[in-house]
């Protein structure tokens, strides 16, 4: 098969509805597979997600799956794995749970995918799961996306990287009483995850300070006018403010606030530690803190220079990003787990892979550990905040499931 390693400023001008093949990876092997997987051919391995490619969350859709690229292309010219190439099938999803398990039956029927690998959005997993793991029992391989009830009990064929978001928001809330605010405001979206994230962050922060109280505002996906909740805001004077948002909410009322001089520490979750969050709000969003699931983009370490060089490769006009790193990294827990199959590579023996997988790291996430009754890699967070207009580190990571 033709290798096709175009910059996504192209690949993604070649997107339709259809579907789109986004590139090559070898990943080698020997002989042909005795009992073959869908998807995987004794030539090729052929891979799935879904993110967010249009409409209001593209901005999250196209750097993960620019760091996906990266990390293929970044295996194919090592040389590959077991003689086979990687293909990696992407459907835009336009974030809508509904759409998602259309598209999730299309790759697994008609595209006969072997895995998904890091598709995107809790909302749209969480519609899908049901008939991908269930039904059909195609693994879902470090999903950006994350649902504390998704690993507990472990699911079979259901794998994953990213600390739920009831755990982020337990940190953030336990963080933000540590730092001694004892009034706050938990602004979420109207979404099951974003409510669930602002309880989870209450009850933390009333576990480590039975004095807080925690004020609860919230608005649905895509509202764009902000002016009435700042002035709300205002009005009850908090010491500080979560936000369980998208990064358009959260910048847009970022600004507002800063327009009605309301000046009070901000905390929020993963989702918004992007370099654009800075890029597109400026001045408002300085002193933000925030968790964090990777190192930083422009950390000077072997694994994160060689993102920068394949992402430069693949996604020229994508600058180096929380996202795309992130999306690499998970990336390459997949491409280990398949490297590390003894025999057949079938969907039984990639789970029976990850189950072995020990503190494997990656450089760029936490050491992962899976086991039979572990599906869920890691569970520490980095705890950052904007100074100086980027994101910096604050002190060390700390684990979601403890007391810090």
């Amino acid at each position: 098969m033709e290798t096709n390693l175009k910059p996504l400023t192209q690949f993604f001008m070649k997107f339709t509805s259809a579907g789109l093949v986004a590139g090559t990876l070898a990943l080698g092997a020997g002989n042909a597979v005795a009992q073959p997987s869908p998807g995987v051919t004794d030539t090729e391995i052929k891979i799935g997600a879904y993110l967010p490619l249009s409409g209001p969350i593209a901005s999250y859709g196209i750097p993960l799956l620019a760091g996906m690229q990266a990390a293929i292309n970044t295996a194919n010219e090592a040389g590959g794995v077991k003689g086979r190439k990687f293909t990696l099938v992407a459907e835009d999803n336009k974030f809508n749970p509904q759409a998602t398990v259309a598209i999730a039956r299309k790759l697994i029927t008609r595209d006969e995918i072997f895995a998904f690998v890091a598709p995107m959005g809790t909302p749209s997993t969480a519609a899908a799961m049901d008939y991908i793991l269930n039904e059909a029992k195609v693994p879902i391989i470090n999903p950006y996306a994350g649902m504390a009830e998704w690993y507990n009990p472990p699911r079979d064929f259901f794998y994953g990287a990213q600390v739920p978001l009831e755990s982020q928001a337990k940190v953030i809330g336990r963080w933000a009483a540590k730092d001694g605010h004892k009034k706050l405001i938990a602004v979420h979206l109207t979404l099951v995850t974003n409510e669930r994230q602002a309880n989870e962050f209450a009850q933390a922060a009333k576990r480590m300070n039975p004095d807080v109280a925690v004020e609860f505002l919230s608005t649905k996906l895509g509202s764009t006018d902000f002016g009435p909740m700042a002035i709300e805001i205002a009005s009850k004077k908090p010491d500080a403010i979560a936000m369980f948002f998208t990064q358009n909410e959260t910048v847009a009322l970022a600004k507002e606030l800063r327009l009605q001089n309301v000046r009070i520490p901000i905390y929020t979750y993963a989702g918004i530690v992007i370099n654009s969050t800075i890029d597109i709000a400026g001045a408002s969003v300085e002193g933000m803190k925030a968790v964090s699931y990777i190192v930083p983009p422009s950390l000077d370490t072997p694994a994160v220079r060689e993102y920068r060089t394949a992402l430069a490769k693949v996604a020229p006009n994508e600058k180096p990003d929380y996202l795309s790193l992130n999306s690499y990294g998970y990336m390459k827990i997949f491409i280990e787990a398949v490297r590390r199959i003894n025999g057949p590579i079938t969907r039984q023996t990639l789970v029976q892979s990850m189950d072995n997988m020990r503190n494997y790291d990656t450089g760029i996430l936490p050491s992962v550990t899976y086991s039979p009754k572990q599906h869920m890699g890691t569970t520490s967070l980095q705890r950052v905040q904007i100074t100086g207009g980027k994101w910096n580190i604050l002190g060390d990571a700390v684990d979601s499931e403890k007391d810090w």
